[in-house]
């Protein structure tokens, strides 16, 4: 099975050299972190020509659980995206079915949920929970929404990285209009929230671990 696939939109950092471990066939591209460096980086590339090839196209990543259903390591097929207007978006049918077909053939059926794109960081637990039941969604990220409407046939995968009943560090001020993780608000933010930060660290970890493996399965199903 071939999988129609231009190439995979990744976000810059960890989650990009995780995803570049695999060692895919097909181009890897790094995007900022969040909806409005994604979307200021896509309006640079459209006017210079970039990707204005490519069609079908992956977003892969870390996101955040909203449900208690999803763990940290569980890999979560998105068929949905929403943006924080309220407004909606399908993934590509035959991407979808490909990318289900692929896994369940390998022996993991992935998990399907709508996705929300949000434009600020959830770190508190109530949050994410709040969202989930006035959403409808099972996962929360931050650049899905961005990719879809400049490639709208895309789909996207999320590993998660904290669970819904997991407050974070309030890292919102480490994070650069730009998409840049600024390293002194970082280290401060994880110093003032020591055990949330381990936490995050913990289960970061375990999910880029996860994403090297979930690329790694697509690598024999994709043509350069």
């Amino acid at each position: 099975m071939t999988l129609s696939l231009d190439l995979i939109f990744v976000p810059q950092g960890p989650e990009y050299q995780a995803v570049k471990r695999a060692e895919l066939p097909i181009p890897i591209v790094a995007i900022p972190a969040g909806l409005t460096a994604v979307e200021a980086t896509l309006r640079r590339w459209r006017s210079q020509q970039q990707y204005s090839c490519a069609k079908r196209v992956l977003v892969m990543g870390l996101g955040g659980s909203l449900i208690p259903q999803l763990r940290p390591g569980d890999v979560v097929l998105c068929d949905r995206c929403l943006s924080p207007q309220g407004e909606s978006q399908v993934a590509d049918s035959h991407l979808l079915g490909q990318l289900q077909h692929l896994y369940q053939q390998q022996g993991q059926p992935l998990p399907q949920h709508s996705a929300y794109s949000s434009d600020r960081i959830l770190h508190l637990a109530h949050q994410k929970q709040h969202l989930a039941q006035t959403s409808g969604a099972a996962v929360v990220e931050m650049e899905g929404w961005a990719i879809w409407q400049a490639f709208p046939q895309a789909a996207m995968i999320r590993v998660i990285s904290d669970g819904c009943h997991q407050d974070l560090p309030d890292i919102s001020k480490a994070i650069a209009p730009n998409g840049k993780l600024k390293s002194l608000p970082l280290t401060h933010a994880f110093l003032k929230q020591p055990a949330a930060a381990m936490k995050l660290i913990q289960g970061s970890l375990r999910g880029l671990s996860q994403l090297t493996q979930t690329a790694h399965q697509l690598s024999p199903h994709l043509t350069p």
